[in-house]
């Protein structure tokens, strides 16, 4: 016979009241003075997530603006290049317009390569300029202005001319892009909008400008800054340089001179680009797609309760609060880094997000799967969410970072030119924190305050024991 009184024997239901014990004394113990420190931990997560949540709501708002800006969803124009020279192979070029392009701001550029080069910026961004400066070849050259053969052109900047076009095979450089380890822009004063550009050599570089401006210096000549064989600037030489540093005030636009700082980080492009054509870009999602998107949304998750309700009782809520937890904190990730222009709203992103949030939730389904047999099989409703998490602690740690390591491989190693190519990537890692948040905060904090009603109606919440003897 069974000493049920002493729960030896007992199974189930029954075995809930003889493990559980006496209230402990002490405060967490203590009736009528205070919120039970048990209960104040199980309060304190559920505050936390409902902050989180609101938090996720509001980095969201307004949806258009921050998961809407896209070329996806807002359009946008559209720049093609043909190839220089019939040449074939354009994905290196392509790949240096588009670390160009963010470089210089331009957010959720979407940058292709096929038969020529293909740039689509957003609306909302007036990038002309950039992708102009963007998709030239990048040569930075030095010049002597003795070596410039073009009489002309020579005269005009003489004379003082910025933006003169040096014509082809008349001039010869003493340095470029190779001999420069960085340009930075620099601004000309506080109240200008005008920059000049600091240019840093390497070694060799150094000491190849330390020679010439030492030739220079006694004679007054000048050095040209040549960008695409434009001259940007001709400084004159005082004074020998020799440090590998020097200072040109220009009188630039940012953009160029960012642009000039960005080809020299990319190099020159592998392949010139023909010129530009420029056309708009309709969205490819519709609001009436977007619409039925959000119907179908709507019902799969009306469809999810009812599911839940029947396999899992009240049970099943707890797991549905998992569900929108999970959703809501994906959004609101995503919001938060498309705030900081590190996630672009693309329609293949949001299909990537969906089938994640569904895959992280039926891993916390499996959790609380666990907590309802623990329970069926005589542990308390209280400890049945450790005991489960417990059990699941490796595969839910392995599938964490499978998560995180997988997203940001595909995000920015996988993809073409990285970050600016495969958003979706970042959908896998932000999909581990909102999972593992709402199994700590919503899920079990959530069943461990419904233990005294599952107590009191196990069948109700779908934890009634199974086995023979608590029939």
């Amino acid at each position: 016979m069974r000493d049920e009184k002493n729960g030896k024997g007992a199974t189930g239901v029954r075995r809930w009241g003889a493990t559980a014990g006496p209230a402990p004394r002490g405060r967490a113990g203590r009736a009528g003075r205070g919120v039970p420190s048990d209960a104040r931990s199980q309060i304190a997560a559920l505050l936390a997530a409902l902050a989180l949540l609101v938090a996720s709501v509001l980095l969201a708002l307004p949806p258009a603006e921050v998961l809407g800006w896209g070329v996806d969803f807002a359009g946008g124009t559209s720049y093609s290049y043909a190839l220089a020279d019939g040449a074939a192979d354009s994905a290196a070029t392509a790949a240096a317009v588009r670390s160009r392009l963010s470089a210089l701001g331009v957010r959720g550029a979407r940058v292709s390569s096929g038969e020529g080069v293909t740039v689509e910026v957003p609306a909302g961004q007036d990038a002309a300029d950039a992708v102009a400066v963007a998709t030239r070849p990048g040569r930075v050259e030095l010049v002597r202005l003795d070596a410039i053969s073009d009489a002309d052109a020579l005269a005009r900047v003489q004379a003082g001319a910025s933006g003169v076009v040096l014509a082809e095979g008349s001039y010869e450089a003493f340095l470029d892009n190779s001999s420069i380890a960085s340009i930075d822009p620099v601004r000309l004063s506080a109240s200008s909008d005008l920059y000049g550009i600091q240019i840093a050599f390497t070694s060799e570089g150094a000491e190849a400008f330390a020679e010439v401006t030492s030739e220079l210096a006694p004679v007054g000549g000048q050095v040209a800054v040549v960008f695409d064989g434009t001259v940007v600037a001709a400084p004159g030489v005082s004074d020998p340089i020799t440090d590998g540093v020097v200072t040109v005030s220009a009188g630039l636009s940012l953009t160029d001179a960012a642009g000039m700082q960005a080809a020299v980080r990319t190099g020159v492009l592998p392949v010139e680009l023909g010129e530009g054509t420029a056309a708009p870009l309709a969205p490819a999602v519709s609001g009436t797609g977007l619409l039925r998107a959000l119907v179908v949304a709507g019902v799969a998750a009306l469809a999810a309760l009812v599911a839940l309700l029947a396999t899992m009782r009240l049970l099943g809520l707890v797991a549905y609060a998992g569900l929108v937890s999970v959703a809501v904190l994906e959004v609101g990730g995503l919001a938060a880094l498309s705030r900081a222009g590190l996630f672009v709203p693309t329609g293949a992103a949001y299909v990537v997000a969906a089938i994640v949030v569904c895959a992280t939730f039926l891993e916390l389904l499996r959790v609380l799967w666990r907590v309802r047999s623990c329970v069926r099989g005589g542990t308390d409703p209280r400890d049945a969410g450790s005991v489960a998490l417990r059990r699941h602690a490796r595969e839910l740690a392995v599938i964490a970072v499978a998560f995180v390591a997988g997203g940001l491989a595909l995000f920015l190693l996988v993809s073409e030119g990285g970050l600016a190519s495969n958003p979706a990537g970042l959908v896998w890692p932000v999909a581990a924190v909102a999972g593992a948040l709402t199994l700590l905060l919503v899920c079990l904090p959530l069943t461990r305050a419904f233990s005294r009603a599952m107590r009191a109606n196990p069948d109700a919440w779908g934890v009634a024991p199974r086995d023979e003897g608590d029939r």
